[in-house]
């Protein structure tokens, strides 16, 4: 009997440690900027991130956009991707994703916080008229500098598959927070892309994030292309729950 009461006693403080830091513990989301944090999900906690977007480049979109997030690690977490909406006149299923985040290391001075990224894209499982010929794949490295309490300093770089195309695309970020408060933060990033056939492609953001409570975030952005032929102009709005 003794050492059942042991058990529940170390199963509830584990709870209530694990309900306290999920509480106290300021949300840190991957949206709604174009960059990857550095943050990883805190071990066996759960956060969903959902938004939409609607734009317009070649053809005008609406697309709504979920990623769940879990940390099976104090490093190393997992993603789930599915996307829904329409571009042009065809709607239906983007190919859903997986995505394994790892941490690799913390910032030393000036050498940054830095964190391993990777996607799949399965295309098997989109509605046929969002299928490619492969999966499509992104690596990157997500980069950090904490300048203060206020400022921050994060950068993208990495590589991606389209899954139509042999050719692969250098993806390149650069985006800087600043938080007046701890219930408001603003953004703007630069953003762009460089393929061997194409034009670079280069794309500015800004957007503000509103903490409602400590794991409840809504947030709203917009952004557009600079100096193209085409282009691609949008806004985007969601929110950020954790569990």
């Amino acid at each position: 009997m003794r050492l059942l009461i042991i058990g529940i006693q170390l199963v509830s403080h584990l709870l209530c440690q694990s309900i306290y830091a999920q509480t106290t513990e300021l949300i840190n989301t991957d949206r709604p900027d174009q960059s990857d944090g550095t943050h990883t999900m805190t071990k066996n906690t759960f956060q969903l991130e959902s938004g939409c977007i609607v734009g317009k480049n070649i053809h005008s979109y609406f697309l709504q956009n979920n990623m769940l997030r879990y940390g099976i690690t104090t490093s190393t977490e997992i993603r789930l991707l599915f996307d829904y909406g329409r571009v042009g006149s065809e709607i239906g299923i983007i190919a859903p994703g997986i995505s394994v985040k790892q941490f690799l290391l913390t910032q030393k001075r000036w050498f940054p916080e830095i964190t391993a990224v990777g996607y799949i894209r399965l295309p098997y499982l989109a509605t046929d008229n969002f299928k490619t010929d492969r999966p499509a794949a992104t690596f990157l490295l997500a980069f950090q500098n904490t300048i203060s309490d206020r400022i921050s300093i994060g950068y993208n770089l990495g590589t991606t598959f389209d899954g139509d195309n042999a050719y692969k695309t250098w993806i390149i970020t650069t985006s800087i927070g600043y938080s007046p408060a701890k219930k408001i933060s603003f953004f703007a990033e630069y953003f762009s892309s460089f393929e061997n056939v194409l034009r670079p492609s280069h794309n500015i953001d800004a957007g503000v994030l509103w903490l409602v409570k400590n794991n409840f975030q809504i947030d709203i952005a917009m952004g557009t292309t600079l100096a193209q032929n085409v282009t691609n102009t949008f806004l985007t709005t969601g929110i950020s729950y954790r569990f």
